[in-house]
């Protein structure tokens, strides 16, 4: 763990009576609202199933738009026209693919929306379980919505990248 990591025991800090001024001052605060470690593992828990969510979410973007295209050309310039023509073999393949996938609704735009909204509800229902019956106190996110996000990805990052202990 480095030296330069802030509040490294995760101490509670007291908010300023006027609120914070900038997310460095209200980071080691943020930190200290998580001073039990089932409250850190359950915060990291949530923020990996929300960016596994949104990860989930764009990759679907990516064959759906392909297979758009494919479907959108001509028979003579369609995947046909595309086989063996040196580095359109490669996008040949992908928009092979993609209209696989497209067919077969394995990846679907419908569920887009779902896949989001899960994300969202599960990251939120790990963090807000834990801060009102684990660490028994009001979660930064009512009050500092986007300094708290900011905090729970910074968290997250420094954890996953052993910077800092859990």
């Amino acid at each position: 763990m480095s030296s330069s990591i802030e509040n490294p025991t995760y101490t509670p800090v007291s908010a300023p009576p006027d609120g914070f001024k900038s997310f460095r001052s209200f980071y080691p605060f943020y930190l200290g609202e998580h001073s039990l470690p089932l409250t850190r593992r359950l915060h990291l828990a949530g923020t990996s199933l929300a960016l596994i969510s949104f990860a989930r979410s764009s990759l679907s973007l990516v064959p759906n738009t392909l297979a758009y295209v494919a479907k959108s050309l001509p028979p003579s310039q369609g995947i046909h026209a595309l086989h063996n023509q040196g580095f359109l073999t490669s996008l040949g393949l992908d928009v092979i693919l993609a209209k696989w996938s497209y067919d077969t609704q394995f990846l679907q735009l419908e569920g887009l929306g779902k896949w989001l909204l899960g994300g969202v509800i599960g990251a939120y229902g790990f963090a807000w379980i834990s801060h009102f019956f684990i660490e028994k106190n009001k979660p930064a996110t009512f009050k500092y919505p986007v300094w708290s996000l900011r905090g729970d990805l910074k968290m997250w990052w420094e954890v996953v990248t052993l910077r800092r202990a859990i």
